[in-house]
């Protein structure tokens, strides 16, 4: 059970000294917390044996005295144990994130965005509970009772030791069900994880399950689930019930049986019996720091599987080969592919032995089947893939040795479903080009041709967009990804079918937009489009992993039987001729 949270201790490692000043702190409130309890005690005891009235006076100005340390180290503490929690969170929360960057897309496949997105949140929170509470009261839970029984047993002798033998008793207890604690805590958060992940596909897909008519099986299939969750918490509360309720049963027969022992003493003659009370005092204050960890450590077992779940993501391992190396900024752009061999997780291969070489400033249009390895390539280029073995490089550079942030600045790669931030126009044409200017902006919509759209907008480019854009239409998306690379100007550009959402007239448009500005500059355009293969100065056709095919569109077609079919299927007839292509952009309507 612990061995998880455990592990997570490291993280205070760094915030060592301020962890040790919480644990001071709760301890120094314990301990004036008794002190204050003792005083009352003695107090009482020297007014009803008639005492003198200077004592009673130094008496009282000691509670005072006492009664403010509690509030100030009650202040002290809750300040000190938070900010050490959300320190640690913080960095938790970022080394998640980090785990998260290593694993997409090559690892992503096998979480569900939900899920992710619960382990970042949920339960790097409820480690908050461990870091702020749990933690510092565990070591006060053996550390004040220690002390205190200390004081007992010089207060009155041996008697005293029934004390700490009663606490060493009551925090077994949470022990002897640590199984059943860390079967529950497990389900628990496995259960959340899968109510999370539908409830964030069904936000996201609102619109397809409208259209389809799922939103009713949609609702109970989240109401099922937390149907599932209520069920997996109400089974911890019983244990955790059956756990207070045995707790209360060694508290109580603890005090009483100290009670009992005290008196027998006192009868005797051993102990005075004016220390009675002052010693059922310090009981009280021995026990409430271990009851007070006993609720605490009750919650173990769904802390230790938040704590797995976050190692989980901690401990992926990082694809990136480290590098130095930085690709400079401007390159050429000339592309290789040296003996590339790839596949997914071990299924059949993709790439076997790619040999492709595009130089700089070239246009290139990669055509071929599906599960040819078109969009593969393009990850692989961008290095948000790697290869299983051989090499690509660019300007001359091994990628797997460059340093990814440099390779992604040399390589953009617009897909045919371009995700968009929440925000404005502006700000997602920022995150492209953070320096760009207003006039820049505007001359990558206008040449994305989004500017006529954006201009009609009331706010133009502080129009919001909300969610991966959905206040967009699917072509408003691409172009704006358009503008976006547009702004950056890489080295290369890959186009992942960019003008797949666009009517034919508006690719025509973009097509020419992209051959002008990127003249001299390295293209690979993937798609299945007649109109927009024919425009490229080379296509490189692709089957089972290889070159099949590489020449003029023109050439292809009379040589090459497979460039034929594959081009076949599509209805061409519709395609607007060469004249149109400057024909005035059409404004979308969102």
């Amino acid at each position: 059970m612990l061995r998880p949270v455990l592990r997570l201790l490291g993280e205070v490692r760094e915030e060592r000294w301020l962890f040790a000043r919480s644990t001071v702190s709760m301890t120094a409130f314990q301990l004036a917390t008794a002190v204050v309890a003792g005083i009352s005690t003695a107090i009482a005891t020297v007014v009803v044996d008639g005492g003198p009235t200077g004592l009673v006076n130094t008496l009282m100005i000691a509670l005072v005295t006492a009664v403010v340390a509690v509030a100030v180290f009650t202040w002290i503490e809750s300040w000190l144990s938070h900010v050490l929690a959300y320190r640690v969170i913080n960095a938790l929360r970022m080394k998640v994130y980090d785990a998260v960057e290593r694993i997409v897309p090559a690892r992503s496949g096998r979480r569900r965005a939900g899920e992710v997105a619960g382990t970042a949140m949920t339960d790097v929170e409820v480690l908050e509970w461990f870091y702020a509470h749990t933690l510092g009261a565990g070591i006060n839970a053996v550390l004040s009772p220690t002390l205190v029984s200390v004081a007992l047993v010089v207060l009155v002798g041996p008697v005293g030791l029934i004390v700490p033998a009663g606490i060493a008793l009551l925090l077994t207890i949470p022990w002897l069900f640590a199984g059943l604690q860390v079967q529950q805590g497990t389900a628990i958060r496995e259960r959340l994880g899968d109510l999370h992940a539908v409830a964030f596909e069904g936000a996201e897909a609102r619109r397809e399950l409208a259209t389809l008519g799922l939103t009713a099986r949609h609702r109970a299939d989240v109401l099922a689930r937390t149907a599932d969750v209520q069920d997996a918490k109400r089974r911890f509360a019983l244990r955790a019930s059956a756990e207070s309720a045995l707790a209360d049963i060694v508290v109580a027969a603890t005090s009483l049986g100290f009670l009992a022992a005290l008196m027998a003493q006192a009868a005797s003659g051993s102990v005075d019996p004016v220390l009675v009370p002052a010693a059922m005092v310090l009981v009280s204050a021995a026990v409430l720091p271990a009851a007070g960890a006993f609720a605490m450590v009750q919650r173990l077992g769904e802390m230790s599987s938040a704590a797995r779940r976050v190692l989980a993501f901690i401990d992926e391992p990082d694809t990136d080969v480290a590098s130095s190396e930085t690709l400079p900024s401007g390159g050429a752009g000339s592309v290789r592919f040296d003996d590339v061999h790839f596949a997914y997780d071990g299924a059949e291969p993709v790439l076997s032995g790619l040999d492709l070489t595009v130089n700089a400033g070239e246009t290139v249009a990669l055509v071929g089947a599906s599960g040819s390895g078109k969009t593969t390539i393009a990850r692989l280029l961008t290095r948000l893939w790697e290869p299983g073995s051989g090499r690509i490089l660019l300007d001359g550079v091994p990628i797997a040795e460059a340093d990814p942030v440099s390779v992604r600045r040399e390589v953009a790669l617009v897909s045919q479903h371009p995700f968009v931030f929440r925000g404005t126009v502006r700000s997602n044409l920022a995150l492209a080009a953070p320096e760009a200017a207003e006039a820049d902006m505007w001359r990558a919509l206008s040449d994305a041709g989004l500017a006529d759209t954006v201009t009609g907008w009331a706010k133009g480019l502080d129009e919001p967009v909300g969610d991966r854009g959905t206040t967009m239409s699917g072509g408003q998306r691409q172009r704006l990804s358009i503008a976006q690379v547009l702004l950056r100007d890489p080295a290369v550009l890959i186009l992942d079918e960019a003008s797949a959402q666009l009517d034919a007239v508006l690719e025509m448009d973009l097509a020419d937009a992209v051959a002008r500005l990127r003249a001299g500059r390295t293209t690979i355009v993937i798609a299945h489009r007649v109109s927009t293969i024919r425009r490229a100065e080379r296509v490189i056709v692709l089957g089972q992993g290889r070159i099949i095919g590489d020449g003029a569109h023109e050439d292809l077609l009379n040589r090459l039987p497979a460039y034929r079919a594959l081009l076949a299927g599509e209805d061409t007839s519709h395609d607007p001729p060469a004249e149109h292509a400057g024909s005035p952009r059409k404004t979308e309507r969102r």
